[in-house]
């Protein structure tokens, strides 16, 4: 009987631990009759972005009854820390503030371990986008190609670059840099895996994705994650490829966006938390 108790006490100090130390949970939903990602969206008040991020092998518009979906409950998207990365770094990634990711996971240090899962709200996320243009940075990244003529780093051929290059680390988050409906999902020859969202003037390219978050029809917001950067296709690293264009011609996305200088505007106070995973 003692050693009853004592299994019994053991099981409710570890439910304790972790609703104390826990600012998320995680349902398990099975798919029902007559139910759409659409429907499954509205039920747990989360974007179907977001559903898809957490579910990459979910096919949109094909869910079959009795399958298992993971849903965030509060919404938001989980990153797994990797060797060198700081808190500093992940906020940027996420354009959200280092305290909100300490909240988030109630963390009493700011020192962070590698493989260590951190939770990141979607109601913080994007406090530091840049909005004094039209469009936001799609990825806190690093320009490693420019558009306009080049020798292409893979076949050695002088060609024209039709957008700009943000190296970033695979899995860091892509933003819709304008409201709009998505136009093209898929694998696009050199391009690897891509998405195209059409806006009112223009539209958006994102090529070299690991994974996609959105489906050919669906309209997303400004700001919305819509992928994660990747190597596929015709690339030399991870980084995302990135156009603007329309029905007329590809334009220097750099003519858009806000300074490259400033693609995260958050204040420097963020950087006294800068510790590394070790």
């Amino acid at each position: 009987m003692d050693i009853l108790k004592r299994i019994a006490l053991f099981f409710v100090i570890v439910i304790l631990v972790v609703v104390g130390f826990s600012s998320y949970s995680i349902v398990e939903h099975q798919v029902q009759s007559n139910e759409t990602l659409y429907s499954i969206s509205i039920k747990y008040n989360v974007s179907i972005s977001t559903i898809l991020d957490w579910n990459p092998n979910l096919s949109p518009k094909n869910l079959k009854v009795g399958q298992v979906m993971l849903i965030p409950q509060p919404e938001g998207y989980l990153y797994e820390v990797k060797r060198g990365d700081n808190l500093t770094y992940i906020a940027r990634l996420f354009f959200t503030s280092v305290s909100d990711i300490v909240k988030a996971n109630n963390l009493d240090t700011t020192t962070i371990f590698v493989n260590q899962k951190l939770f990141i709200p979607k109601s913080v996320v994007g406090k530091g986008f840049n909005n004094e243009k039209k469009i936001i940075w799609p990825v806190y990244g690093t320009i490693s190609s420019l558009y306009g003529g080049r020798v292409h780093p893979i076949t050695k051929e002088h060609s024209f670059h039709e957008g700009i290059d943000l190296a970033a680390p695979i899995g860091t988050p892509v933003f819709s840099v304008e409201a709009g409906k998505v136009k093209f999902v898929g694998v696009n020859g050199g391009y690897g895996l891509m998405v195209e969202i059409e806006s009112y003037n223009n539209s958006y390219v994102y090529g070299h994705l690991s994974q996609i978050n959105v489906y050919e029809g669906q309209y997303v917001e400004k700001g919305e994650m819509i992928a994660r950067v990747g190597n596929t296709g015709l690339s030399t690293g991870p980084h995302l490829h990135f156009e603007v264009k329309n029905a007329y011609a590809n334009y220097d996305p750099l003519v858009f966006l806000p300074s490259s200088n400033r693609i995260y505007v958050l204040d420097n106070r963020e950087n006294e938390y800068g510790l590394g995973g070790n």
